[in-house]
């Protein structure tokens, strides 16, 4: 056998204990919860973006608290996006600190 083969071979032992982790299938449960809830929050999106939009309309610009409101809700999904992606491995607001504008926590 080659050498770069025997490089890449999965240890037996190795890949029984990352199948069986279970801290990894329960990520897996987060994951689905939190793309579940990522798809109601991008209802919630569209309803923003219509207010805004007819904020805008009839007042010639967008509601100031509505656009606060639009701020934070974005770091918010952003923060879901990073847990299921695996960018961050602390869960997303409710099992968080809400995100604070800007990014911070």
């Amino acid at each position: 056998m080659s050498k770069k083969f025997e490089e890449e071979k999965i240890d037996a032992e190795e890949l029984k204990e990352n199948v069986f982790n279970q801290g990894k299938w329960l990520r897996l449960l987060w994951i689905a919860l939190f793309l579940f809830i990522y798809a109601w929050a991008s209802m919630v999106l569209y309803i923003i973006a219509v207010l805004q939009f007819l904020f805008n309309l009839f007042t010639d610009s967008p509601n100031k608290s509505l656009s606060e409101l639009a701020a934070l809700f974005r770091e918010w999904m952003v923060q879901i996006i990073n847990f299921v992606t695996y960018q961050e491995t602390d869960k997303p607001y409710p099992f968080s600190e809400f995100p604070k504008k800007g990014g911070k926590k």
